[in-house]
């Protein structure tokens, strides 16, 4: 099974039931074109903008009805105190961890499946460029802000503000800030393991 990382906020929106989707930046940007659609293969197809003849097909690095695992920060010991004997994993995303001195954590890239507590079921693709992202999809990528909207005009955009700011600060390659707007993958998915 493929894992994905996520960091500590979005582990916690997905738990909370918040984040059903993620976006992630197509490798291989498709250079002066326009997206198209699938073909019937599943392929994802683009045109050059001048020459409808010329196409460029890209394919997912997921597919519908994929399961993966979510990676992220943790720690782990082992204990034997008579209750417990085992392994003991903590999430650097729980409330109780920011309470805990001098553990040390692993980064998310080095998580097993098998040390996984969530498991995400893939139940749509699409392609989008990264600014043609909607309110309800910054809000499904887990930016609602209660208190900014009740004060906000719907024109005003503030979950896709929330978005951005997000995303610029998870994502430093020039190439891939909101501001540029690359092809990304738009995932939306549903927990089908959570413990």
């Amino acid at each position: 099974m493929k894992g994905k990382i996520f960091n500590a906020q979005e582990v916690q929106a997905i738990i909370s039931g918040n984040k059903t989707q993620f976006r992630e930046v197509i490798k291989s940007q498709p250079k002066n074109t326009e997206y198209c659609g699938k073909n019937s293969l599943g392929a994802f197809v683009f045109h050059e903008k001048e020459m409808q003849d010329c196409v460029e097909l890209i394919h997912s690095p997921y597919k519908v009805g994929q399961k993966i695992f979510c990676k992220e920060s943790f720690s782990s010991y082992y204990e034997d105190n008579g209750l417990v004997r085992g392994d003991v994993f903590l999430y650097r995303a729980d409330e109780d961890s920011k309470e805990l001195e001098d553990v040390h954590w692993k980064p998310a890239q080095h998580m097993k499946q098998e040390h996984s507590r969530l498991t995400l079921l893939i139940k749509e693709i699409k392609v989008e460029r990264l600014q043609d992202i909607s309110e309800e999809d910054a809000i499904a990528e887990g930016c609602e802000n209660f208190v900014a909207a009740a004060f906000c005009k719907p024109e005003d955009r503030v979950h896709v503000r929330n978005f951005k700011n997000f995303w610029n600060a998870t994502h430093k390659k020039p190439e891939e800030k909101f501001e540029e707007s690359p092809f990304v993958w738009k995932i939306e998915f549903e927990v089908v393991k959570n413990d």
